[in-house]
């Protein structure tokens, strides 16, 4: 997925556009029933997934499927930017906006529920152990009924940059923020924050059990017995996300063409820059 609108699919080592979009997509996510959901900026959301939005999408958005018989339904959920999307099947589907609001597709209807400004994450383990972390010091968890604002450990100020979340599982779930700090825990024990001020956060990832964190201008860490390991003290890496048997990292410059970093561990290649 890259910024000017476009998702490319690669099959037997050829890539092509699968959803070409004349807004900026934002975030996506594979349901388990193997469909794919996007979102953009001006509300809408896609899906190749078998449901019947009432709602039509963006007046102005203008989409298609490139060179694939894909049938892409979509709906303009919301009216302003998009950028987050987490679920656990095609009828249990939770997207975050950037002005607040947190909307739920329970596989006939939207949802939306009031929560603060400028969400940066969201992840979960199941329909009831949902988190969204956003800026100032927002960390928020839905128990399958409703969102609740989770207390901060003492010492983190309460204008933290949240960057990201990675949920595990319902006992443990891993925080990352832009002071430095790692807050692992989770809604029901509270948190405690191992990280350390020389370094800024901006994602998380795990792969096999391995904890890994995006430095930014520091690099590609990965945590190790309660350490920072650095990697790659190069790259400025500022998003990760997983695919199978491999961890990836976004760099902050894209240009002139985008690419990523992805670290294959057993492979007779273990780093490689993936040019898309």
């Amino acid at each position: 997925m890259n910024a000017v609108g476009e998702i490319r699919l690669t099959v037997t080592d050829r890539t092509k556009t699968c959803l070409g979009a004349n807004f900026q997509l934002n975030a996506m996510w594979a349901s388990p029933e193997g469909h794919l959901w996007v979102v953009d900026d001006q509300g809408d959301v896609f899906t190749t997934a078998d449901v019947s939005f009432t709602v039509p999408p963006f007046s102005h958005l203008k989409y298609n499927s490139g060179t694939f018989n894909i049938d892409w339904h979509v709906t303009e959920a919301y009216k302003g930017q998009l950028n987050g999307i987490w679920g656990t099947a095609d009828n249990d589907v939770w997207v975050t906006s950037f002005n607040g609001p947190a909307l739920h597709w329970d596989g006939k209807d939207w949802t939306e529920y009031a929560l603060p400004q400028a969400p940066t994450g969201i992840d979960g383990s199941a329909s009831d152990d949902v988190y969204i972390v956003g800026y100032h010091g927002n960390i928020h968890h839905f128990d399958g009924t409703e969102w609740h604002k989770l207390a901060l450990p003492e010492h983190i100020r309460a204008d933290e940059a949240f960057t990201d979340v990675k949920v595990l599982s319902a006992e443990r779930v891993y925080i990352t923020g832009r002071s430095g700090c790692l807050l692992v825990g989770n809604a029901h024990t509270g948190f405690k924050d191992i990280g350390h001020a020389q370094y800024t956060w901006y994602g998380v990832g795990e792969l096999s059990g391995r904890i890994f964190l995006a430095g930014g201008t520091q690099g590609i860490f990965e945590l190790v017995d309660g350490q920072f390991v650095c990697l790659k003290d190069k790259g400025h890496p500022v998003g990760v996300f997983e695919t199978p048997n491999a961890i990836n990292f976004i760099p902050a410059e894209q240009q002139p063409n985008p690419w990523f970093v992805r670290y294959e561990p057993g492979a007779s290649r273990e780093w490689t820059k993936v040019n898309t």
